[in-house]
């Protein structure tokens, strides 16, 4: 079972001014005559505006505001400028190490948020199996633990491909190990 309101319920009519007619509005929170986001007023505001500042004699501060948002220089509207920080978290938490490194780099916001300890202990838990009972001591940050982390595997690679290396040039060629060290050596020196 649905319950449903009729939508006349909810409606809320807008006085004629200076010749408008009646028009319904479901404007509950933003003001009729508010400035819209680029600052300029709609022409219906803007005549009912005009209106209430002929029969009372003061300068509409709706105007005012218009007026001065139009003078201001214009910047184009980010989203940056509208998300709370709760969401840039929460987006945030879903980036490998890589990627949240680089949104750091955003903006001081993002820089501060990206930061979270939280953040980086999921990542060092998600990628690296990394947890706190693990470690003898506790980490001077969790970030710090999963650039270390990164680097160790890093070195592990290559350590193992190296031995891999190794492994397959003596078994192909059927040479002893110091002479093929010898030729990896040489080799990696160039």
């Amino acid at each position: 079972m649905t319950f449903r309101l009729p939508l006349d319920a909810h409606m809320a009519t807008v006085p004629a001014a200076a010749g408008m007619a009646l028009s319904p509005s479901r404007e509950l929170i933003v003001h009729p005559l508010a400035p819209s986001a680029g600052g300029a007023l709609s022409p219906e505001a803007r005549v009912a505006a005009e209106w209430l500042q002929a029969h009372y004699g003061l300068p509409s501060p709706l105007l005012v505001e218009a007026k001065a948002v139009a003078s201001s220089p214009k910047r184009p509207l980010a989203l940056l400028d509208d998300t709370c920080d709760e969401n840039v978290g929460a987006i945030l938490s879903f980036l490998d190490g890589a990627s949240l490194c680089a949104a750091r780099g955003v903006c001081r916001s993002w820089h501060r948020l990206g930061a979270d300890e939280h953040l980086w202990f999921d990542l060092c838990l998600a990628e690296f199996h990394v947890s706190p009972a693990q470690l003898r001591t506790r980490p001077e940050s969790y970030q710090k633990l999963y650039q270390l982390a990164c680097r160790s595997i890093k070195l592990l690679i290559r350590d193992f491909f190296e031995e891999q290396c190794l492994t397959n040039l003596q078994n192909s060629l059927r040479i002893p190990r110091a002479a093929a060290l010898t030729m990896i050596a040489a080799r990696s020196g160039m």
